[in-house]
């Protein structure tokens, strides 16, 4: 069954959330894009994390996100250690300054969310989540046909 307007509410929803966000993370006035503070996050929640872990997160090619995380080295939001599992590669960890720029995108995203879950009962945030879930992971499997 086809429906393009559920195809145009979610394309809708995606487009002014990245807008929301982008003005938010703009209004700090940081010297990196809204895809470094991606990389900060990701680099938060996985410990330890890896350049190749970010790439898988990020579905990028290796050569740009070894630029991101270039740029967020330089700017001193992350730092690389050497990894004890893999000599070849290096983890990534949040500095201070990547802590405190993580602590003000949180304060955005709470804002954000209640401000998109006015009027929404739990419940159908709960079925929104499931819903969102299936559609992503149906998108996300290899075609078998």
């Amino acid at each position: 069954m086809s429906n393009p307007r559920s195809l145009d509410n979610l394309f809708h929803l995606v487009h002014v959330l990245k807008r929301q966000l982008h003005e938010q993370v703009e209004q700090l006035d940081l010297p990196i894009a809204p895809m470094h503070v991606r990389v900060i996050k990701i680099i938060s929640k996985k410990s330890p994390c890896t350049a190749m872990d970010v790439v898988s997160v990020l579905d990028r090619d290796k050569a740009q996100v070894t630029r991101l995380i270039k740029t967020l080295v330089e700017e001193g939001f992350i730092e690389k250690r050497p990894n004890p599992e893999d000599k070849r590669s290096q983890c990534l960890l949040t500095t201070e300054k990547g802590n405190a720029v993580l602590t003000q995108i949180k304060t955005i995203d709470d804002e954000i969310f209640r401000k998109m879950a006015n009027d929404v009962s739990n419940e159908e945030l709960n079925t929104f989540q499931l819903i969102a879930e299936k559609l992503a992971t149906n998108l996300a499997q290899k075609d078998e046909n």
